[in-house]
């Protein structure tokens, strides 16, 4: 099918992944902060690298709340939306290495998802911006 409205332009799928996952990381990383906050017995406190479970508590629920915005930075096609998501996967990827020792699988997780966002970031980020339609 040649010409048609409803061809797929090639690697919106991956830019529509990563407004979506930011939405979800987001959300996961609030809630993560939210159980570290209260102290949630299904986090190790102390093989922590760095400060309590309180501090990443916080820490989580600012980068979840970053992201948030992030997604939402993406879905109305703000052009910042792109930088700052690489920046802010980046950023909680190297956050998630220092809570890694706290809850592993799920810290783990996170790290593959930030990779993946980042892939889709750099390498389809020109479908967010309002450049969608250009060649």
């Amino acid at each position: 099918m040649q010409g048609g409205s409803n061809d797929q332009i090639a690697g919106s799928g991956w830019a529509g992944f990563a407004a979506v996952m930011f939405f979800v990381l987001g959300a996961f990383n609030v809630i993560d902060g939210l159980a570290a906050l209260a102290e949630d017995e299904n986090f190790v406190a102390d093989e922590l690298f760095i400060g309590d479970l309180t501090v990443w508590g916080i820490v989580m629920i600012a980068i979840g709340l970053l992201q948030l915005y992030t997604a939402y930075a993406l879905f109305v096609d703000r052009p910042s939306g792109v930088t700052i998501g690489i920046g802010l996967a980046a950023f909680n990827l190297i956050a998630q290495l220092f809570f890694l020792p706290a809850y592993p699988i799920w810290s783990v997780l996170i790290m593959v998802i930030d990779v993946l966002l980042i892939y889709g970031l750099t390498v389809y980020g020109h479908h967010f911006g309002g450049r969608r339609h250009r060649a």
